[in-house]
């Protein structure tokens, strides 16, 4: 899957880029025929990116053949950069075991809550109940609860964390 990030009239706007699924091996010379391919198809170029964001897999990351190095190779101007939540996933795999054992337990609560409507809702209505500044859960994987820095936020479900990433 590709998304692309960029900037239009002053803000920030993430786009679903598209999804393909790799016909055999998940070599990194197979992601990157797959995306170059992607490109010629729109008739687009590699070197419209501006940077490049991935996650720790070996195959992005190989300094002598990953994704990003091939990328490199052919837009030499290429920031690469690695993303923010798997940044914040690893920081949790070092995390001192209470502290680990406190995030899972407030993952599964807030997973508990968010996977079945009736739960939501009655988490809503006692919120409201007790006049709880905010009522609304974030339903999101342990990687982007880290993320947002917070699990409960106001009504909206975008803050201006959310903005930021």
């Amino acid at each position: 899957m590709g998304f692309v990030r960029y900037v239009k009239e002053k803000e920030v706007v993430e786009e679903f880029l598209f999804c393909k699924p790799l016909k055999t091996t998940s070599k990194a010379t197979d992601v990157f025929s797959l995306v170059k391919e992607f490109f010629l198809e729109h008739e687009m170029t590699l070197n419209m990116c501006g940077s490049i964001c991935t996650d720790g897999a070996p195959v992005m990351l190989g300094n002598k053949s990953g994704f990003a190095t091939l990328v490199k190779k052919e837009v030499p101007h290429v920031t690469l950069t690695h993303c923010v939540l798997h940044r914040h996933a690893l920081a949790t795999k070092t995390l001192p075991e209470k502290l680990k054992t406190v995030l899972s337990v407030v993952v599964r609560a807030v997973n508990f809550i968010r996977g079945r409507a009736v739960n939501h809702r009655l988490f809503s209505s006692f919120c409201e109940e007790i006049g709880a500044e905010h009522s609304v859960l974030l339903y999101h994987t342990e990687v982007r609860w880290l993320c947002q820095r917070k699990v409960i936020c106001p009504h909206q479900e975008t803050s201006n964390v959310d903005k930021a990433h």
